[in-house]
């Protein structure tokens, strides 16, 4: 795997390297001291799947040296490093990986693989006939799926796709991110903003009571599924 640290600063360069150098694997690194430097590189046919890149920089800003990164690498994972989480919602607007605050720690950069790594698994799609077309839905944006008779109700934003077929035949077909919550309820973790014992509420306000049955398995998966993926 090649990878570009951009940075002003030798030190914060070399703090990279170094947790870099101490992960298992075969990474190729390659330092850069300025966001012009980084893009000319590219521009010569340099390619990289994970760039760091400083905010503050003495010539530039690194925000807009990742606007120019993007359609010269648009595959590639950004992380940000700065002294501040001033520009965080502005760095993630721009797809960020990560966005790191200095000092850099050795399990700050574990944690950007670790994100890489999710990133880069296959996203996991839903085929359907709905009327007389063929729609592709990608499970991680589906926030909930019901039953509803013969029908099954699926949620995706702000849009409600209704198809006619029973909602085991749909849940059947959802990967591990989503719970069996109750009799005819499948929910997205990623949308879950609160379980307790009793409930699940979502982030957009909808609340579900718990089967007895299977909360604590729920609750418990739910938990290993925050950990793996927050």
């Amino acid at each position: 795997m090649r990878i570009a640290v951009c940075d002003d600063v030798k030190a914060d360069i070399q703090k990279i390297q170094n947790a870099i150098a101490g992960l298992q694997g075969n990474y190729q690194v390659d330092a850069y001291h300025t966001g012009r430097a980084l893009l000319e590189a590219i521009g010569k046919g340099e390619s990289y799947e994970i760039v760091f890149l400083d905010i503050y920089m003495r010539e530039e800003n690194g925000l807009d040296t990742a606007r120019r990164l993007q359609p010269l690498l648009p595959e590639a994972s950004v992380v940000f490093t700065t002294t501040s989480t001033e520009h965080a919602v502005e760095a993630f607007s721009i797809s960020a990986l990560h966005y790191l605050v200095k000092p850099i720690k050795t399990e700050d950069v574990i944690e950007v693989f670790r994100r890489y790594g999710i990133k880069r698994e296959p996203r996991h799609t839903l085929t359907l006939r709905i009327e007389r077309n063929v729609t592709v839905l990608f499970q991680d944006e589906i926030s909930r799926v019901e039953g509803q008779h013969q029908r099954t109700l699926i949620f995706v934003n702000d849009t409600m796709f209704s198809i006619w077929k029973p909602y085991g035949e749909i849940s059947a077909l959802l990967d591990d991110s989503f719970l069996h919550i109750k009799k005819g309820v499948s929910v997205n973790m990623r949308f879950v903003d609160q379980m307790t014992a009793q409930k699940c509420v979502m982030k957009d306000g909808r609340t579900f009571l718990l089967s007895r049955t299977t909360a604590r398995e729920n609750r418990e998966r739910y938990f290993h599924f925050l950990e793996e993926h927050l």
